[in-house]
């Protein structure tokens, strides 16, 4: 028999037990729900630093990985895992000090050779951010653990904002699941396959779980050399559910932390009705262009651009289908340091249009050359601006034949001039904080065929023009060169440049705190390149006030 202190002892055990419980319950029973980052993109997602891209890929690679330098809000160029570097007279010769310190998620510490690898490799592999690399970068070598060069080709005026776009791999790892045979003689297939599912970085995420089709889960890294935070996302998962219904759906159940970008303005305002929610309006630099084939007929001819281009309604699309934008002025928003305002606008006017088609060698037969129209079935409000410019150009006789398409189908088109349609309506993005960046990736010959430039400009002029701005080391010298090029594109017109995007994501402001979001509540710029708001180190999760939410 159990005395009377024994039995006290053993309840009160017991209730210390199960009042532990309920605090482990509390703190870690919703754990995935509670402190969880969730957002929506579109899929397949490429993680692997050599191969992925796009808006969601960039977001996921800043996650994931670290760079040499890092990209501030303000736009401002840090350290990141470089202490410190130097360049050589010449502009030839690039020395990075590595941060000591620095782990990956396998606990190995970052070493210089894992730089030099990761650069080599993605200058080998020629995909994804390598295109800002492989004119200008010869290769990167050692020099010690801690010290490592990159010798260049030719000068790159840009170099350094350009590394926000390289990313740092733990070499081990990539060396351990290197598949062989393939493409790379003796690296085989440079561990591509195994990072279609895996990271081998030193970001503060690691990846947890990657369904190719369907969502990607990581999860915080506790040794992040940056350190953390109270109340840091503990996970972070993206969700390839870009429906607008269903986003509201998991909005309302909580079950959503960010929308994507791509969300009709319908659908934000709806959102923004949910208590809890509110839609954050990011100047992050991108513009919406109506891009043109200049080698297909009838959009090969620069008289039939131009009339495309003083058909086109900006002040309607800035009022009613994207509201508080603002007109695009030339190539590049304003935010892009080298930014040229002085450049003309083509405005809205339907005699300007006229007399420009009448200089066509299409206008006396426009009933034999439609004009194909394309834009993204997941971007719902670009079909407004298509039947906005489809209505004003019939006016004139011209028939434009507008396609919804999959954004799949639409870079596959992109790959042949024939397959490409006359025009596209596309949300442009873009590398790094200098307009020679834009520049580069969206006019120069070697993206034509890419989903970065449905033009097919092909002009040797404009290649060479935009190749000696970003050789050029003075800064003031290359802005210069910069502003000229934007002049002759505009008069080449081969882009229908309609306004600057502020980059629209519905959050759960009820219980999530994003910093992105903060800034551009205060007028603030936030860092003008793709992907960069979607940081996960500058967002802190409430779970108390989502269960709250949640009626809990």
């Amino acid at each position: 028999m159990l005395s009377i202190y024994a039995k006290y002892k053993m309840i009160l055990v017991l209730l210390i037990v199960l009042m532990l419980i309920v605090s482990i319950s509390i703190a870690y029973g919703y754990q995935k729900e509670d402190y969880t980052i969730t957002i929506t993109g579109s899929f397949p997602l490429y993680t692997d630093p050599a191969v992925g891209s796009n808006s969601i890929e960039a977001s996921v690679l800043f996650n994931l990985y670290d760079p040499l330098v890092f990209p501030a809000l303000d736009g401002k160029i840090v350290p990141y895992l470089t202490t410190d570097w130097k360049v050589s007279p010449d502009g030839l010769k690039y020395i990075f000090h590595i941060r000591k310190g620095a782990k990956f998620h396998d606990g190995s510490e970052v070493r210089a050779e894992d730089v030099a690898f990761s650069m080599n490799r993605l200058l080998a592999i020629g995909q994804g951010f390598a295109y800002l690399y492989m004119d200008y970068v010869k290769n990167a070598e050692v020099i010690d653990d801690y010290t490592v060069q990159f010798n260049m080709k030719k000068t790159f005026g840009p170099f350094i904002p350009s590394l926000v776009r390289f990313y740092v791999l733990n070499k081990d790892l990539i060396m351990e699941h290197i598949k062989k045979p393939g493409p790379y003689g003796e690296m085989g297939d440079y561990g591509k396959e195994w990072l279609l599912t895996h990271d081998a970085g030193s970001g503060p995420y690691m990846m947890v779980e990657m369904k190719m089709e369907e969502s990607m889960l990581a999860s915080k890294f506790d040794d992040y050399w940056k350190g953390w935070e109270k109340n840091a996302p503990e996970y972070f998962k993206v969700l390839n559910w870009c429906n607008p219904v269903t986003v509201r759906v998991l909005m309302e159940q909580r079950e959503l932390s960010i929308t994507d970008e791509w969300q009709s303005i319908e659908n934000l305002n709806n959102l923004d009705r949910i208590k809890g929610v509110d839609v954050a309006m990011m100047s992050t630099g991108s513009l919406v262009d109506i891009d043109i084939n200049t080698k297909k007929p009838p959009t090969d001819d620069i008289h039939f651009r131009k009339a495309l281009a003083y058909l086109t309604d900006y002040d309607t699309v800035i009022t009613n289908i994207y509201p508080n934008a603002r007109r695009a002025v030339g190539p590049c928003a304003r935010a892009y340091q080298g930014h040229n305002p002085n450049v003309m606008l083509y405005e809205f006017n339907k005699d300007k249009a006229l007399e420009e088609l009448k200089k066509s060698k299409y206008y006396s037969e426009l009933d034999k050359y439609p004009v194909t129209l394309a834009w993204s079935a997941d971007v719902p409000d670009e079909e407004k601006l298509a039947l906005l410019l489809q209505a004003n150009a019939s006016e004139l006789g011209i028939n434009i034949e507008i396609l919804k398409q999959p954004w799949v189908t639409m870079t596959k088109e992109v790959e042949t001039i024939e397959t490409t349609p006359n025009a596209a309506i596309l949300l442009v993005g873009d590398s790094y904080n200098e307009v020679g960046s834009v520049l580069a990736l969206r006019y120069h010959s070697r993206t034509a065929g890419t989903f970065t430039q449905f033009e097919w400009l092909l002009d040797d002029e404009i290649d060479k023009a935009i190749e000696d701005s970003l050789s050029t080391l003075d800064k003031e010298e290359r802005f210069k060169k910069y502003a000229e090029l934007q002049e002759k594109l505009v008069e080449l017109c081969p882009t229908i440049w309609v306004c600057e995007f502020d980059e629209r994501r519905a959050y759960q402001s009820g219980y999530i705190s994003w910093l992105a979001a903060d800034y551009a509540k205060e007028g603030k710029l936030n860092c003008p390149i793709m992907g960069r708001v979607i940081y996960l180190p500058e967002m802190k999760v409430y779970p108390e006030k989502r269960a709250k939410l949640l009626g809990k």
